[in-house]
């Protein structure tokens, strides 16, 4: 019995302590998992758009989407779901599907149509990276272009916490 309860206080203390660990990274949902959570809990998308080889992308990946205070943010409020805005990929969104209709098979260098949609619909030019904030009824709320820095972002996301 002794062994059992020292067994168990050891076994619940070591979940006790991992549970509360913050997270160090941004917590990516593919588009159709964070549709079907954004849609269930009433809740915001953040949809960040980045293209191969774009050196704003990659900037705002390494300083403003890795800074700390964003991570928790984003984790904590939003659905997040990071894309190429050139992929070639098929992407089924709000019932639909979108393409990439660049003839050539693996060339990637015409834009995505649900990044044209989300972008443009907006009457947004392309610009890379991109943010859009769509909220649980698939209407965007608000748009992100280009690089912003942590402390920016985080003014703007959180404007848009209810």
């Amino acid at each position: 019995m002794r062994k059992f309860l020292f067994v168990s206080f050891l076994l619940l203390s070591i979940s006790a302590f991992s549970q509360g660990e913050p997270k160090t990274e941004i917590q990516w949902l593919s588009i159709e998992k964070a549709e079907e959570l954004a849609k269930k809990y009433d809740s915001d998308m953040l949809v960040f758009f980045f293209r191969k080889g774009c050196p704003e992308c990659t900037k705002m990946k390494v300083e403003t989407l890795q800074n700390l205070e964003i991570i928790k943010l984003i984790n904590e409020n939003f659905f997040p779901v990071t894309l190429n805005a050139r992929t070639k990929a098929t992407i089924i969104y709000n019932g639909k599907k979108y393409t990439n209709q660049q003839p050539k098979e693996d060339g990637e260098t015409w834009r995505h149509d649900l990044y044209h949609e989300l972008v443009l619909g907006g009457g947004h030019q392309y610009v890379y990276p991109y943010i859009v904030i769509i909220d649980g009824e698939h209407q965007p709320i608000k748009y992100l272009p280009g690089f912003y820095p942590a402390i920016r972002l985080k003014r703007d996301l959180l404007q848009l916490i209810k």
